[in-house]
């Protein structure tokens, strides 16, 4: 990072004059001889510029923010796949999708139970577990049974199970029976519409073979805050970490928001103004994306339904980072903060209006699906205000944790500790990052430009992340720039191979011998 930018960066967090570096190795020290501990905290479905930090001008995150400012933020962080399960698994094997096999959302209907075997793979999770840390883990899982693995017990999402969290909310937020904002509710409570989300929720409803109908209820929720799922798992994890503040531990805190439902109480609800709201991006979008549900919703809710998405969003997002709030204070409180390595990040992105884009159900891989927020914390071993412009990714998280640990990661993995790159040691890192949809659709993503490549459905995409941003250009079908295609299909392909993707076999060597 240039010196000046570095300065800059460091002037804006307010860490200049913190501590030299002889006292940072102090408490550094004096925190290894206790033992360290992990705090694990993440979202579902955030985008990378949902922090104040990285650029949203429409809410402040401050302890989202904290953590980067006082530790590391990774502005070229992706996901392995914009899917929740897969990418939930990637963080704690190290491996793609493609090897740990779980490629779609875990569910009853789906074969993938199999691959989610506490022993199929070596994991975060159970080596620390064998080491004798205290493992506690509150919130969204998306791998299935929790208590399958050997260091948890079965928890549904906000209680022990969803029976037990239902009875709470009857005692304190009855369910009426009838209700004006009807229909379209969350947890069976009324959702306050504005007009162009009542009629929008109705003309998506109407559509043929639609599946994903529901996700078109946006709006406010009678549920105040404190009787919300995600506070009921705070919760819980400061009760975890009172339990566990006198041994090593790693406790995770999982939300959903600001995954869909878009709901969101007050005040939460109103604190972005919709008039102040711009949407980014062409509306045109590849033949590949015409048709999906993300765009449909979009082009039914128009211009205004947008905004009141991307507001309730937002509102979401401020709500989540007051619960990190909470559970950072229990750490200062508890005394553990100097010895904590803590992370936050999401599982994947979402459109957030961009290209008039409703939720995540695209074929795509804009950045804004791929490109997601991590920051991490170490007192005394991560100087505060680092920036790492590196191509990192979920791969690279569980050997991090490890590493931070001084334990060895697992030889047979795809990920790298990203330790060297926030110590700014000399590194060969790789120089792109890779994502893939399925069995059917990859990705490579440089600094500079993005290429996306597949049979089904066809795609051909190259962008120019420089020059095009918001990724309106494709550029892939474009005389002029095939021997770009064929470098970043050659990076591609050589990617794959030396990861063993089983899809290699069926990619052309020259991506533009086939017809369109």
């Amino acid at each position: 990072m240039d010196p000046m930018t570095r300065r800059r960066f460091l002037e804006c967090a307010g860490l200049l004059g913190v501590g030299g570096g002889l006292g940072l190795r102090q408490i550094a020290d004096a925190a290894q001889e206790k033992g360290l501990n992990v705090l694990f905290m993440m979202t579902d479905e955030q985008h990378y510029r949902s922090l104040s930090l990285t650029g949203n001008s429409y809410i402040e995150t401050p302890n989202m923010d904290r953590i980067g400012k006082e530790g590391v933020l990774f502005t070229q962080y992706t996901c392995v796949t914009p899917y929740c399960s897969p990418s939930r698994a990637s963080l704690i094997t190290g491996v793609y999708p493609h090897t740990h096999g779980i490629l779609y959302n875990v569910s009853p209907n789906r074969n993938t139970q199999k691959a989610l075997s506490p022993g199929a793979f070596p994991n975060t999770e159970c080596i620390l577990h064998e080491e004798g840390y205290s493992l506690g883990h509150r919130g969204k899982w998306h791998l299935g049974d929790k208590g399958t693995f050997p260091c948890y017990q079965s928890y549904a999402y906000a209680a022990r199970t969803n029976a037990e969290y239902s009875k709470y909310l009857a005692e304190h937020c009855p369910a009426p029976k009838e209700s004006p904002y009807d229909p379209g509710r969350y947890l069976g409570r009324p959702v306050e519409k504005i007009p162009a989300i009542r009629e929008g929720w109705q003309a998506f409803h109407d559509l043929p073979k639609n599946g994903v109908a529901y996700i078109a209820t946006i709006g406010r929720t009678v549920i105040p805050p404190e009787h919300l799922p995600e506070t009921q798992i705070t919760n819980e994890v400061l009760d975890l970490l009172d339990k566990h503040a006198d041994e090593p531990f790693m406790i995770t805190a999982s939300w959903s928001p600001p995954h869909d439902l878009w709901v969101v109480p007050e005040p939460y609800y109103s604190m972005v103004d919709r008039n102040s709201i711009e949407i980014p991006g062409s509306r045109d979008l590849p033949p590949w994306d015409s048709q999906r549900p993300t765009k449909k919703l979009g082009d039914i809710m128009g211009d205004a339904g947008i905004r009141e998405y991307m507001a309730v969003y937002h509102g979401m997002v401020k709500y989540i980072d007051d619960q990190v709030g909470r559970v950072l204070r229990k750490l200062d409180e508890l005394g553990l903060a100097e010895r904590t390595l803590v992370l936050f990040t999401t599982d994947h992105g979402d459109m957030v209006g961009a290209h008039g884009c409703i939720g995540k159900s695209i074929s795509s891989f804009f950045d804004d699906l791929v490109r997601i927020p991590l920051v991490m914390r170490l007192p005394g071993a991560i100087e505060p205000g680092t920036v790492v412009d590196a191509p990192v990714s979920q791969i690279d998280v569980m050997p991090t944790i490890l590493d931070y640990l001084g334990l060895q990661a697992p030889g047979e993995i795809h990920g790298r500790s990203m330790r060297p790159l926030v110590e700014g040691r000399s590194v060969d890192w790789r120089e792109y990052a890779f994502c893939q949809r399925a069995n059917q659709l990859r990705m490579i993503r440089t600094h500079s430009h993005k290429y996306a490549f597949g049979l089904r459905p066809r795609m051909l995409a190259l962008y120019d992340l420089e020059k095009d941003p918001h990724e309106n250009d494709n550029l892939g079908n474009d005389s002029r720039y095939a021997s770009a295609v064929k470098k970043m299909h050659g990076l591609l392909l050589q990617v794959m191979e030396r990861d063993k993707d089983p899809l290699l076999s069926e990619f052309p060597k020259d991506p533009l011998s086939l017809d369109p």
